[in-house]
């Protein structure tokens, strides 16, 4: 990290942000001193509230949604889950050290790896949180896309019943280190994030994320 930045954060002005797929022991630190208020926090996410989509596949029919649909986003790296331990350990009373929390975020998120954290509303049975695809579309040299599906969908435990459906949050992992490595995308964004919901219509989605709001 450049020391323009490193200052800008201790003096609370605003860094120049970008995406940090591999965090390193030095960002680790600003953001475990974040935590814990020393300096001020370290953005590690973008939210999307509400979520403005776009639709790139199936036209009149496919909005207002058929079925359920996303409310909001939350999209996050590698720096989260070290802000995730640190505060953990502080809510225990703890010291988060750097080194020992970046081991244990790189266990949990590998290098390149996203996180992608979508609400739903109007979901008619719990089951069908798995009928949610989502994942991103890149753009090849040639100018043809390339689809990169996520390769691991979970929840959070605030499903609730709300009018006889169901509201909640799904979480997707994507790996996109071999477009990094490719040069496909940058660190910078944007990223293009497409998603199917569980609507038996051909409706394909998408959203834009700025990964240049957070580390």
């Amino acid at each position: 990290m450049q020391r323009a930045t490193l200052l800008s954060l201790l003096l609370g002005f605003s860094p120049v942000l970008a995406w940090a797929p591999s965090v390193d022991e030095e960002l680790a630190r600003l953001v475990v001193d974040g935590v814990y208020s020393r300096i001020p926090p370290v953005p590690t996410g973008v939210e999307l509230d509400p979520l403005t989509v776009r639709i790139l596949r199936g036209g009149e029919a496919c909005l207002p949604f058929p079925q359920s649909q996303p409310l909001s986003a939350w999209i996050s790296g590698q720096a989260e889950v070290v802000a995730l331990l640190a505060e953990g350990a502080r809510n225990d009373f703890r010291r988060a050290k750097p080194q020992e929390v970046l081991e244990k975020a790189k266990g949990f998120l590998p290098d390149g790896h996203l996180r992608v954290f979508l609400k739903i509303r109007g979901l008619e049975d719990l089951y069908l949180r798995g009928a949610y695809t989502l994942g991103v579309r890149l753009t090849l040299p040639s100018g043809e896309a390339r689809y990169v599906r996520a390769y691991r969908t979970t929840h959070l435990d605030d499903w609730r019943k709300e009018d006889g459906r169901y509201t909640g949050t799904l979480v997707f992992y994507l790996d996109l280190s071999s477009a990094l490595k490719e040069g496909l995308l940058k660190e910078e964004g944007p990223l293009e994030v497409i998603f199917l919901t569980e609507s038996s219509e051909d409706c394909l989605y998408a959203f834009t994320v700025n990964l240049g709001a957070f580390k």
